[in-house]
Parts: structure tokens; sequence; C-alpha cells
């Protein structure tokens, strides 16, 4: 986990936090819905044609909608299961004398479980792992080989964890912030979000 992501989370637990706000009953038990918006930082590397490595990444915007289901067991233990949908975020590039490549992500979904610890009544530590899946369309060329570009659109699937903090305002409404890490074929992507949750 970066620095910068590190710094996402405990600022957020700092502002939110806090002694005036109570802890509402059952906050972390229940349907939810919610929306999140942050930083993404994307990464490729994959092999052109005249097998000549590249690899670049950038940075950018993203937005998530998600939906999921939480269980409270007994004083502070939290388990639960989350659904996302969000944008691929910024487009990839690189050139390498004749070579060159340019990746464009398109919508990622996602499937996770979490886990994690009432630090406060309402304050919630918690983990997360899970499966990702994205469709990145590629474009890779080579001017100095005859046929020398290739493209590939699948859709690809990989691991997907992460680490946050949510803060209960009142019985249905939460704050988050979370750091995610996932890598679905070529592309390895890191978010740092925060997120504004809706529960019933």
């Amino acid at each position: 986990m970066s620095k910068k992501s590190l710094a996402v989370i405990a600022g957020a637990a700092t502002l939110f936090a806090t002694p005036a706000m109570a802890g509402p009953d059952g906050a972390f038990s229940g349907p939810f819905i919610g929306g999140e918006a942050g930083f993404q930082r994307n990464k490729v590397e994959l092999t052109a044609p005249g097998n000549v490595a590249l690899k670049d990444r950038d940075k950018g915007f993203n937005l998530r909608g998600l939906a999921g289901y939480d269980v409270t067991m007994g004083d502070s233990l939290v388990l639960g299961v989350e659904l996302g949908l969000g944008r691929g975020g910024p487009e990839v590039d690189d050139t390498q004398g004749t070579a060159s490549f340019k990746a464009d992500p398109g919508l990622m979904l996602d499937a996770s479980a979490r886990a994690g610890i009432l630090a406060t009544p309402s304050t919630l530590l918690y983990g997360r792992v899970g499966y990702a899946n994205s469709k990145i369309d590629i474009t890779a060329t080579n001017t100095d080989i005859t046929d020398g570009t290739f493209t590939r659109d699948k859709r690809k699937g990989g691991l997907m964890f992460g680490a946050g903090a949510e803060f209960a305002v009142t019985d249905g409404l939460r704050l988050r912030t979370e750091y995610r890490r996932s890598k679905t074929g070529d592309l390895k992507s890191d978010q740092a979000l925060i997120g504004v949750i809706l529960s019933f």
C-alpha cells in the first residue's frame, strides 16, 4: 500500500471518527448501496510485435457504484459482501523506437467479501478480498516489421484486495475511505477512494 493511500485513510479517520459521532445501533448490519470517487493509477505491461517489451502507467479520476450486505457478529466483528461497477480508469500508452501500444480500460466489475473490527461503535476498520473483471482494448504496433499490429479486447479477471475505514454518521448514512489493488490481465490498478453509503 502506498504512502499516499495510507495518508488518505488516516486523514479520513481523524476527520470523521470524533467523540461527537455517536455509535448508532445496528449501523453496520443489513443491505446498503453507495457511490465512491477518487484517484486511480493504471499500469500496463505487454510485449509488442517483434518481441519488444513495453510498459507504462498513468493516473486519473475514477467513479464506482456499489451494493452489498453486512452482518455484525457479537460486539465488534463485521462481515460483509459487496458488488461494484466502476470506470476502468485512465488510458495508458508507451512508445519504444518503432514499437508502441495504447490500452483503453473499459468498465470494471468486482465482487468481494470483507471482514472488519469495530474500533468504536461508529468506526469500522476492515480488509477486503475478491475478484475483479474488466475489458481492456489494446492496440500494439511495430512499424519495423510486416503485419506488425495486433489488437486485443477480451475481458480478463483477477484478484482484488484492499483495506479501509467506514464511519457511521446515522443509522442510514456512512462515510468510507478505501485503498484497493487489482490485476486483470495486462492491467494493474491502484485506487484510493472516498464514498458515501446508504444503509437500510
